[in-house]
């Protein structure tokens, strides 16, 4: 009797073992994937004193996922290539600590260095209101990330902050935290397309070029 093989849930990809990533350059072509090594990591040193502060500040229900979280963890990063050697060593993303949270934040509101991605964008409409929201996670390299609302009508909902969206990103991603977990753990290769987080490849030209992924493979057991 074949055995039923039971549902990726987002922990596991923390095994501590090496996953796969395989990706191509034109996702359209019939060129072999390229196989590269990545590692997944998370953090599970807690920061209890910024923890209670969020807590205290945000109290709403739709945040307890969220918050929940930082209660056992502190951050990951999905997706760190360590092989072939020529691929550059950098997550396809990254949640951060919960003392960060407030300097990242800071890059894209007003005066801050990456304000231009909202000030030139319509989602200016959302982010520029007397509403409260996080950017909590880097997405490949800045400035698109990942943000969270804190207060109003959105509260608890992710969104993709990008300044060249492919889609309507006044819409979220995922209607609560923990729905962005399962649409990450789900298929991680489909997130990351979402999200245009690419394997990057220094050639022998000292050129850069972006890969995409196209299907991720669990960790070896």
């Amino acid at each position: 009797m074949q055995e039923i093989k039971s549902k990726r849930t987002f922990f596991d990809l923390f095994n501590g073992k090496i996953a796969k990533l395989k990706v191509k350059f034109d996702i359209e072509s019939n060129e072999e994937a390229i196989q590269v090594d990545i590692e997944n990591r998370i953090s599970s040193k807690t920061d209890k004193k910024g923890l209670e502060e969020l807590r205290k500040i945000y109290t709403d229900d739709r945040l307890s996922d969220f918050l929940n979280f930082y209660s056992t963890y502190n951050g990951f990063t999905l997706a760190n290539p360590v092989n072939p050697k020529n691929v550059i060593k950098k997550a396809l993303l990254e949640q951060l600590s919960v003392s960060e949270l407030s300097r990242f934040t800071k890059k894209y509101q007003p005066g801050g260095e990456w304000a231009w991605t909202i000030d030139h964008n319509k989602t200016k409409s959302i982010y520029r209101t007397e509403e409260k929201w996080l950017a909590f996670a880097k997405v490949d390299n800045e400035p698109s990330c990942l943000t969270i609302f804190l207060t109003g009508e959105n509260t608890g909902k992710v969104f993709l902050l990008n300044p060249q969206p492919r889609f309507n990103i006044l819409k979220p991603i995922a209607k609560s935290y923990n729905d962005f977990l399962e649409r990450i753990a789900k298929d991680p290769a489909a997130f990351f397309r979402l999200t245009r987080a690419y394997i990057t490849f220094k050639k022998e030209n000292d050129q850069h070029y972006g890969y995409v992924p196209v299907e991720y493979i669990d960790n070896e057991m």
